[in-house]
């Protein structure tokens, strides 16, 4: 657990001094933080577990709209979490198949238009694995909703 909270740790302060950018090629590269709210779904407990986190990411979009994005940050009940997932870009609207790994989850994402500064995502996460396992925190599934503000670049 140390060397996972010292992994966690060392790629948030090196991904928080990346720069966000537009390539001249037609990618961008779009730098953003993310507050979320929802319910856990635990294998002991017959109600939904209620949570929260905030995380940095970066989203890579390419010319045929085609994503590549990571998050990290802080989360309760876990104290830690992240995301990694790749996906497609269809106007407005962004589609992510990903993985959390810890809590350890399989996801689908989907944002909503943007607004001013930043849109609204949702998020379903269901569990592959066996529940019981420290990696999983005992979640069968994760359902969630947040909002993503977009950060300036430092071009």
């Amino acid at each position: 657990m140390k060397k996972l909270l010292l992994c966690f740790l060392l790629s948030f302060f090196f991904l928080k001094n990346s720069k966000a950018q537009e390539l001249s090629n037609g990618k961008t590269v779009h730098s953003f933080f993310e507050w979320n709210f929802g319910v856990a779904f635990i294998s002991d407990v017959n109600f939904p577990m209620p949570g929260t986190s905030v995380l940095w990411g970066k989203t890579f979009i390419n010319e045929n709209n085609t994503i590549f994005e990571y998050e990290a940050g802080f989360a309760l009940p876990t104290l830690v979490t992240g995301k990694i997932g790749i996906g497609k870009k269809f106007n407005n609207t962004k589609v992510i198949v990903g993985i959390r790994p810890f809590p350890f989850n399989l996801y689908l994402q989907s944002s909503f238009p943007a607004g001013k500064k930043g849109y609204w995502i949702a998020a379903v996460e269901l569990n592959p694995l066996k529940y019981e396992t420290i990696l999983s925190f005992e979640s069968k599934g994760i359902l969630s909703f947040g909002y993503r503000w977009n950060l300036p670049s430092k071009n």
